[in-house]
């Protein structure tokens, strides 16, 4: 299994250097290289929490070895990974951030010509002494456990995605359906706000807006390590025939990818007021959560092939997407350094 950590990001060490409010989660932005090199275009959704996202700071990108003279950068952020899909199936793009299911669905939809491949891990869920996503309710709330779930009104990003599928997971467990809940979907920046006014009665935070209700003392009702296996729930893809055209890029790129995290673990401190500044974030709430006990389990852009299999398998259980098939036919290492 790769190794996530901090102490992996040590041993693999690079030759880098070691300088360099949330109305900033919306719109998209591009970095071009110079010197006439080939364009390569990457996607992200989430900033800070998508590792590729720091690709998005150009201080962060003085510090990596290939862009800029192995290939020239774009990138730009999309609202939701399907959006990301899109732009890849219709040529806009090169690499993007996908999660399970928005990877299950284009691979099973074939909707992308020439087919996806996943080329580098993202981040993973369920980690033992990671953040997992996890659902809070209010702090004198009478919804304490799973059990309580019954007839309540739960938010949730996008219904027949793959936190949603947390959610399935837990309802099922506890003998539930999707008929026992009312979903609301609204995004996530709204969650804290809603469960306050009463728009619901429980939500489920990534770890970029867990750090409010955490701080305040919110109900934890369960988190998906109560539920899942580890597993690894947003990857890098390209589509084949970027592969083909674009493979010395690519190879550039996922060094860079790999540099990167490496960079991320040994100055964390740097990268959290970059990171807050570039993406308009409170530098607390960046700090809160970032590459801390409170973050999911990243490090290696190495992908888990068990895992994988596992996290498509898990959205397949609960009917998220309509079968399962082999991910080693649609995910490689082969391009990383």
């Amino acid at each position: 299994m790769p190794d996530y950590t901090r102490r992996g990001a040590l041993k693999r060490g690079t030759a880098l250097g070691t300088t360099i409010g949330l109305s900033g989660l919306a719109g998209c932005s591009s970095i071009l290289g110079g010197g006439g090199t080939q364009e390569l275009r990457f996607n992200f959704t989430v900033p800070i929490e998508n590792t590729g996202s720091l690709f998005d700071i150009p201080e962060v990108q003085d510090e990596l070895p290939n862009v800029g003279e192995e290939y020239e950068l774009t990138v730009s952020r999309d609202g939701a990974t399907t959006d990301s899909v899109n732009a890849l199936a219709a040529g806009e793009t090169d690499v993007v951030l996908v999660a399970n299911v928005s990877y299950s669905n284009t691979v099973l939809g074939e909707a992308v010509p020439g087919g996806l491949t996943a080329i580098a891990s993202g981040f993973g869920d369920a980690y033992e002494d990671q953040y997992g996503f996890t659902v809070y309710s209010l702090p004198d709330s009478d919804i304490t456990d799973p059990e309580d779930l019954e007839g309540a009104t739960l938010a949730v990003n996008t219904l027949g995605g793959g936190i949603f599928a947390v959610w399935m997971h837990q309802l099922r467990e506890v003998g539930l359906s999707q008929e026992d809940v009312e979903f609301v979907e609204q995004g996530f920046p709204t969650f804290t706000a809603g469960l306050r006014d009463g728009i619901f009665d429980a939500a489920i935070f990534p770890a970029l807006f867990a750090p409010e209700p955490r701080s305040e003392g919110f109900t934890e009702v369960f988190s998906s390590q109560d539920i899942l296996d580890p597993y690894p729930h947003a990857f890098l893809a390209s589509g084949n025939n970027v592969l083909d055209e674009k493979e010395d890029s690519v190879r550039a790129f996922l060094e860079d990818y790999q540099a990167l995290i490496d960079y991320a673990f040994n100055n964390r401190d740097q990268i959290v007021s970059l990171a807050s500044e570039h993406f308009e974030i409170p530098e607390e709430t960046v700090d809160a959560f970032y590459l801390t006990e409170n973050d999911y389990y990243r490090g290696s852009a190495e992908l888990d092939m068990e895992g994988l299999q596992y996290a498509v398998d898990l959205v397949n259980e609960v009917n998220v997407i309509e079968e399962s098939f082999d991910v080693t036919e649609y995910a490689t290492n082969e391009y990383l350094p």
